[in-house]
């Protein structure tokens, strides 16, 4: 059986409903074409290696088992997420970073259909797809320029606990 304590519920759900409130309220920045020209270019070299980056969720606390993850600039890399939880359902976005909190509240509104991640979203270098209970989710994606990038995962309220940084060198 699954116990959450009455402050972790109180506080998701907190965070849940103030992220619709601010979704629906329009006082979330709308998408700025510009933020395309800011993305971070990917730095791709055919003779890199391939790298494979391991994170796993730690079983029914909202946070990834590592704060902190680093590639080289260049490289392919391939995110293997493993959620570990018997429950609840979640993802790995890599996100500019200081973008966490719109882009988690505008995947409330994006919906399960899109693992909670606004279609299209500039902010969003690479994802998983949502990773159901005991499953395992990956993407691969050429590193973004050097640099201090925030992952977090986007299922409703989480991107407040469940988040890290990765590092290109």
């Amino acid at each position: 059986m699954i116990t959450f304590s009455r402050r972790a519920m109180l506080k998701q759900l907190g965070a849940l409903l103030g992220g619709a409130v601010l979704t629906a309220c329009g006082a979330l920045a709308p998408n700025n074409p510009a933020a395309d020209a800011a993305k971070p270019k990917p730095t791709a070299n055919p003779n890199a290696p391939a790298i494979t980056l391991d994170i796993s969720v730690k079983g029914e606390e909202l946070k990834f088992d590592k704060e902190q993850l680093e590639a080289p600039a260049g490289s392919r890399i391939t995110v293997r997420l493993n959620n570990t939880s018997a429950a609840t359902p979640h993802n790995w976005v890599l996100v500019t970073t200081g973008s966490e909190e719109a882009v988690g509240n505008d995947g409330i509104s994006a919906g399960d259909k899109n693992s909670y991640i606004k279609p299209n979203d500039p902010r969003v270098l690479a994802f998983t797809k949502l990773a159901g209970p005991r499953a395992t989710a990956d993407v691969t994606f050429d590193a973004p320029s050097p640099g201090t990038y925030t992952y977090i995962c986007t299922f409703p309220g989480h991107h407040f606990l469940m988040k890290g940084k990765l590092i290109i060198k």
